[in-house]
């Protein structure tokens, strides 16, 4: 049975232990108190005292002394010092639920790191953006860049800290598969974590999966025993990895039928999730509490939970609409990026073909003479003109990429029009597959052909989540693909296919 008194175990703490770290911490501060600024092996030494602070729960306290080693370490030129204290600020405003700084410092950390190239603060990064895409609801983004993330972690020499790395990646992995409702990649990540390390966040996971999908309770007891014992035994247990692991207990009650007990365990993990103020935790658990009420018949409890539930609901989605554009941006950033370093690629190739044809007709306009030299300078107009061509084609495309997002976000009705001027290919792909398209189908195919998200299609349409759900729904029925084909990769891969 999973008592609180057994849970409660790893959080007791002797004084002689509060007073060696209270020691230390004034022996390290006290020069930085007498000379203003930490030394390079102090700004160390201090950046490794924010795992203790989180595992405490004080994530601001956490976030003030970081933001203090940035500045040092950039007073001092230490580069690497501000890039992974950099990453510990926005991995603690993704713990506290304010996403737009988390990515703004997130970002801050890449730019370190373009100097220093650490491939293990790579994957830092990368994997706790995937994790705040995961909760802006950009799911597919969050598994681009986990998979970008397990590419750097891949790269790291260093054994256990690869593996640390990887542990961390398959573990976030899992929640963003679930999320989009791919059971066997969310199970197949969290077999991957649980094989690496078996701790608290990969044994729930993995009961979690047993309880939800294979309504396997025998399975899932044996899971959540591995985490019991870890509450118990192992030390760096965190509050957070508590509140995951009692959601996990709470769940099995309640399909064990124990509801009292479920929510009682729901209630523990409620109070630590505020006090850690992680709101989205705090709403999942109160919308599991409101389950176990329903389920338990306690009317005017159920009711209370709901409320709550929908509070933190709506100042979570409040919040996050705001946010939204933010990430749209990077993402189009990023896209442009690569496009430009595709078209610098482009370039060079083409101006390493130049000079090759130049030396090549300057050998030949010595052989020849006059009458080559007449053929030479022709070339020299056609490769003059193709550069232009070039250089309008990029330019059309730019612009013309941007005047379809503008209208599309206003809901123009000139955006299907537009579309079928820069993609005159499309229309007649399309009805080659079906003729019986609508409308409506179309102009939706097209939001999707440009990349543009379901969610961010409702909200510029003005219309409800589940009218456009439908419509998809019956636009890849059309198409006849069948449930695991990516609706986008495909039609990109179909449209620009000869």
């Amino acid at each position: 049975m999973y008592t609180k008194q057994y849970i409660d175990m790893f959080f007791t703490n002797s004084i002689c232990i509060l007073m060696k770290n209270i020691f230390y911490m004034f022996w390290v501060l006290m020069p930085c108190l007498i000379f203003g600024q930490y030394s390079i092996s102090q700004i160390d030494s201090l950046y490794n005292t924010t795992h203790e602070l989180r595992k405490k729960g004080k994530y601001q306290e956490a976030v003030d002394l970081n933001l203090s080693l940035i500045e040092n370490a950039r007073l001092k030129g230490y580069t690497k010092g501000a890039a992974y204290s950099s990453f510990e600020v926005g991995n603690l405003y993704h713990n506290m639920g304010n996403y737009k700084e988390s990515l703004n410092y997130l970002d801050q950390a890449l730019l370190y790191n373009k100097d220093i190239k650490i491939p293990e603060l790579y994957s830092k990064v990368y994997a706790e953006l995937g994790k705040n895409y995961s909760m802006l609801n950009l799911l597919q983004n969050a598994v681009d860049n986990y998979k970008t993330a397990e590419y750097w972690a891949l790269k790291i020499t260093d054994k256990s800290k690869k593996e640390k790395a990887l542990f961390y990646i398959y573990s976030c992995e899992a929640v963003s598969y679930e999320a989009l409702e791919d059971l066997n990649a969310s199970v197949l990540a969290a077999e991957k974590a649980f094989n690496i390390k078996q701790d608290i966040i990969s044994a729930t996971r993995i009961a979690k999966n047993y309880m939800v999908y294979k309504k396997d309770l025998v399975n899932a007891k044996k899971f959540l025993d591995i985490s019991n014992n870890l509450l118990k035994s192992d030390s760096s247990v965190t509050p957070y990895q508590k509140v995951i692991a009692l959601s996990a207990i709470g769940l099995y009650y309640n399909k064990n039928k124990e509801y009292e007990k479920s929510a009682a365990i729901y209630l523990e993990a409620i109070d630590i999730a505020k006090k850690l103020k992680r709101p989205n935790e705090e709403k999942e658990l109160y919308r599991l509490l409101y389950q176990t009420y329903k389920e338990g018949e306690k009317e005017r409890d159920r009711l209370e939970a709901l409320e709550k539930y929908a509070v933190i609901n709506d100042s979570i989605e409040s919040v996050n609409k705001t946010l939204i554009e933010i990430p749209m941006r990077k993402i189009v950033k990023e896209k442009q990026e690569k496009y430009n370093q595709n078209y610098r690629n482009l370039l060079f190739i083409g101006l390493l073909v130049v000079l090759i044809i130049a030396s090549s007709a300057f050998m030949f306009i010595r052989q020849t003479k006059n009458h080559k030299k007449k053929l030479i300078i022709e070339k020299e107009k056609v490769i003059l003109e193709k550069e232009v061509e070039t250089q309008e084609l990029k330019q059309k495309v730019n612009e013309s990429f941007n005047d379809l997002l503008q209208l599309a976000k206003e809901n123009s009705p000139q955006f299907w029009v537009r579309f079928q001027e820069v993609y005159p290919q499309f229309l007649n792909k399309m009805l080659a597959v079906n003729s019986k398209f609508t409308n409506a189908e179309l102009v939706l195919s097209a939001y999707i052909y440009i990349g543009i998200s379901t969610k961010d299609i409702a909200s510029y349409t003005f219309r409800s989540l589940k009218t456009i759900e439908n419509t998809r729904y019956s636009l890849r029925k059309k198409l006849h693909l069948p449930p695991d084909e990516n609706l986008s990769f495909w039609l990109r891969s179909y449209v620009t296919k000869d």
